[in-house]
């Protein structure tokens, strides 16, 4: 037996132990939490639909162990652990790309031992991918002066909760990534986080819209930009037959005729 098969088995043994013990998660959502003191976290939430509570707190010390695509940022929005669907109905609840965390047991309590994180262990390809893409755009921005401070009136005042609603300038360019993205995984995933909506509401329906509009589609610098205006006109053209009392495959023919036309005009620019 190599040294490398003896490391394989190892490793299978090793995650064996850790997933029966409940200390491996596969990673598809987050929210901005801080706490009464002002120290910043955020909730990790299972990409398994199933599963609504939190995994787990990742607190200040840990965060830059969190993938590139998830901002770290100061304030929250929570001082609790709210449910996914919690978090979604109050606007806060952010989707990413899935990837795997190892956790660890804390101390006893009430509710038995505490789930502690403990680190990253692997991307999925998606998450990758998106990594790669919002590096490459970091570097692009690269040399620009920071923001200025915020002014002493924005300041909170002494005892005053630190929790915020986290803008859009807080997050990443998912326009930007979604015009630059060279794979169809990049692609979808940035066009879900710029467009979602109750229509696109996880990346499956973007790609299935997408392969429905242009079956061979490929990325390149017009066909992004293009597939990206004929995804929202599709959007806003189905709502708008439906409200009209159009049945789903009426509703469907009719907005992707006027998202290909769209779609045509965009690719010859």
């Amino acid at each position: 037996m190599t040294t490398n098969d003896q490391l394989n088995r190892i490793e299978k043994m090793l995650r064996a132990q850790l997933k029966g013990a409940g200390h491996l998660w596969w990673i598809g959502g987050y929210v901005y939490g801080v706490t009464s003191t002002g120290d910043p976290f955020i909730i990790l939430y299972s990409s398994a639909e199933h599963l609504k509570e939190k995994v787990v707190r990742v607190y200040d010390r840990d965060r830059k162990k969190l993938p590139a695509y998830i901002p770290l940022i100061e304030g929250g929005d929570t001082e609790a652990n709210p449910s996914k669907e919690q978090a979604r109905k109050k606007g806060v609840y952010h989707e990413c790309p899935p990837f795997e965390i190892v956790t660890f047991d804390g101390k006893d309590t009430q509710m038995g031992k505490e789930r502690r994180f403990g680190d990253v262990l692997r991307l999925s390809r998606v998450a990758a991918e998106v990594g790669q893409a919002l590096g490459q755009h970091s570097q692009s921005v690269a040399g620009q002066p920071p923001p200025p401070p915020p002014a002493e009136s924005e300041r909170p005042s002494s005892g005053q909760s630190p929790t915020r609603n986290i803008g859009p300038d807080d997050l990443p360019d998912y326009r930007y990534m979604a015009l630059n993205a060279d794979t169809t995984g990049k692609f979808d995933y940035a066009a879900y986080m710029s467009l979602k909506n109750d229509m696109y509401s996880d990346v499956d329906r973007i790609t299935r819209t997408r392969e429905s509009l242009v079956p061979a589609w490929s990325p390149g610098n017009l066909s992004n930009g293009a597939m990206l205006e004929a995804l929202r006109t599709y959007c806003t053209q189905r709502q708008l037959a439906e409200g009209k009392g159009d049945d789903s495959s009426s509703a469907h023919q009719v907005a992707k005729k006027v998202a290909m036309l769209v779609y045509n005009r965009e690719i010859k620019v």
